[in-house]
């Protein structure tokens, strides 16, 4: 994988990893101060609407990842970190489509139940890509999978 795929993928994944975390701490665990606003915190619309923006460039960069990364290991035959990096990659298609389906339910059981498993799948696909191994050798940011 090259240096700035990498930073790409990094960047994308962290900033929408953390708009989600902080998106669902003010929606879900902040009480609001004001009894007829559904908002828990002042910044909850700002941080959503990042989310919301960041995350086509996280799917660009496991885009990356799938076509540099993944598929060059798989092919290999490398056990490192395999599992974990299947895993994530197959749950990225319920995740996306999850968060593509909460802006087009407008019943409110549809859209809470995709937005729980939204919340729940990227929380899992948050701690796998956290305990994903990740190399830090020269060979790993560069061009060998060309």
């Amino acid at each position: 994988m090259k240096r700035w795929e990498a930073w790409w993928n990094q960047s994308a994944l962290i900033a929408v990893s953390l708009t989600g975390l902080f998106y669902g701490i003010f929606k879900y665990f902040v009480p609001g101060s004001d009894p007829y606003s559904r908002v828990g915190h002042p910044l909850q619309p700002w941080i959503l609407k990042a989310h919301i923006l960041v995350a086509p460039f996280a799917l660009m960069g496991v885009g990356l990842i799938l076509r540099r990364h993944a598929l060059a290991r798989i092919l290999s035959g490398e056990t490192n970190g395999r599992r974990s990096g299947i895993a994530m990659l197959w749950l990225l298609l319920p995740l996306g489509m999850s968060g593509y389906l909460i802006q087009a339910f407008t019943a409110p059981g549809f859209a809470r139940g995709t937005g729980y498993t939204h919340a729940v799948l990227g929380v899992i696909f948050g701690l796998g890509y956290l305990f994903h191994p990740k190399r830090r050798t020269p060979a790993d940011t560069g061009t060998d999978e060309a």
